[in-house]
């Protein structure tokens, strides 16, 4: 009816997973407008975002799941990607920057994952990630953009940019 969920959850009485990969899609390709998005904007922000995905992936799971997660660490490695987080995260929208020959690989366990490129910027969607490798990129990548959600709000969120081992100085023995 509203052309974004496929008419199936206008009246919130249900969302199955069929609905988060249709949001997915419509926020990736930003084909959505303020004049279609009343059954898909859950929390009623006149945006489709990573909130109203993470509001379905709660609808879906319900309580029978672990605590929400206060804070998630993203390690880039070798242009892969990995998540640490001390509890459930309900969804991560990241925007990337990088060099024209990129793509990527998404290789966690996900509720929904998806990804758009355009040029150099890519932005990544993965909905109840599991903790682990999230993606292989080809190439150098930055994380311009990165939200994460829970059921409780969003999440602070480490981005590691530099280790480095130094000299113990002064010795101590």
């Amino acid at each position: 009816e509203c052309g974004i969920c496929g008419g199936d959850s206008s009246s919130y009485d249900h969302f199955d997973v069929t609905d988060i990969v249709y949001l997915v899609e419509k926020v990736l390709d930003e084909d959505w407008s303020s004049d279609n998005l009343h059954c898909s904007d859950i929390n009623g922000d006149s945006v489709l975002d990573i909130v109203d995905i993470v509001q379905m992936v709660q609808f879906i799971l319900g309580d029978a799941r672990l605590d929400d997660a206060t804070e998630v660490t993203l390690r880039n490695s070798s242009n892969t990607l990995s998540l640490e987080a001390d509890g459930f995260v309900g969804g991560i929208q990241m925007t990337l920057s990088h060099g024209n020959d990129f793509s990527l690989e998404l290789l966690g366990r996900s509720m929904v994952s998806d990804y758009r490129t355009s040029g150099n910027t890519t932005v990544v969607i993965i909905a109840a990630p599991e903790t682990g490798k999230l993606f292989a990129a080809t190439s150098d990548f930055i994380i311009d953009e990165a939200v994460a959600m829970s059921d409780s709000g969003e999440l602070d969120i480490n981005l590691p940019s530099v280790f480095g081992l130094s000299a113990a100085y002064p010795n101590p023995f």
